[in-house]
């Protein structure tokens, strides 16, 4: 067993650290606490003063966040919470399970759950806890071609702590494909992004929504354009909120 201060692997090797997975005693029988508490030691916070809706750090004398959208009084999406700032390692992770490297996939789903089961209360009233949704074709699995479904597949197969997830059938889902947000490099670009988005999405059963309160995984989070699309996807569909669950916040280009 584990006490305060005393590390989550006891008597145990030390792991190797976030960023050597592979070569983890802990890798394939790890605990959740493990990963977390290795993986937390390189994590960049976000920093303080942040704002209190995208957690993107304030500059020097600004009253309030310079992110449009936090301050837009049709905003759709309450907050999100973010675990870490995409830089290092956690980027570079991000990076390498959108090209394939599953393992990571199971590794930020430990990342996940840590972070929800040392602060429960961000989860306080949440019903249910989806994955972005993305866009697959018939023969297509998530494996590989779904991200932030696969994180969330994984962490439901490791909770322990009863949380909220929802998976299939799925709450939400996106139609079609639609232009990548990453792709944008402007407010008018992202705007028209989510547009599109907004419009392929769909609530297959309104009654799953109705009247609950819903936490959006993704791993990645910049202005929150596709978080907003979502969200507002959901509230027309009786949703009673609507929160994001971010594993990486990207710095302001």
């Amino acid at each position: 067993m584990t006490g305060p201060g005393r590390p989550a692997y006891g008597d145990g090797p030390p792991p190797t650290g976030f960023g050597s997975c592979g070569e983890c005693p802990y890798l394939q029988a790890g605990h959740v606490r493990i990963c977390h508490e290795c993986a937390s030691e390189s994590f960049q916070p976000p920093n303080e003063p942040d704002c209190p809706i995208c957690h993107q750090t304030l500059r020097d004398g600004e009253p309030t966040c310079s992110n449009k959208l936090c301050n837009d009084p049709r905003r759709a999406f309450e907050r999100t919470v973010v675990v870490g700032v995409k830089a290092g390692t956690l980027e570079q992770g991000v990076l390498r399970l959108k090209g394939g490297a599953y393992g990571w996939g199971m590794i930020f789903a430990r990342i996940i759950l840590g972070h929800l089961h040392t602060s429960p209360e961000l989860v306080d009233g949440v019903d249910a806890i989806i994955p972005m949704p993305a866009y697959l074709e018939p023969h297509q699995e998530r494996k590989g071609n779904d991200h932030t479904g696969y994180v969330i597949e994984r962490a439901m197969a490791e909770d322990n702590g009863n949380l909220p997830f929802v998976l299939d059938p799925p709450l939400i889902e996106k139609t079609r494909a639609t232009p990548r947000m990453r792709d944008t490099s402007s407010l008018i670009e992202r705007r028209l992004a989510a547009h599109e988005l907004y419009a392929a999405l769909r609530v297959p059963d309104p009654a799953r929504v109705r009247g609950r309160r819903i936490m959006v995984y993704d791993d990645v989070f910049t202005a929150g354009s596709s978080l907003n699309a979502v969200a507002k996807r959901l509230k027309a569909s009786g949703a009673a909120g609507v929160c994001g669950l971010t594993l990486a916040r990207a710095r302001w280009r």
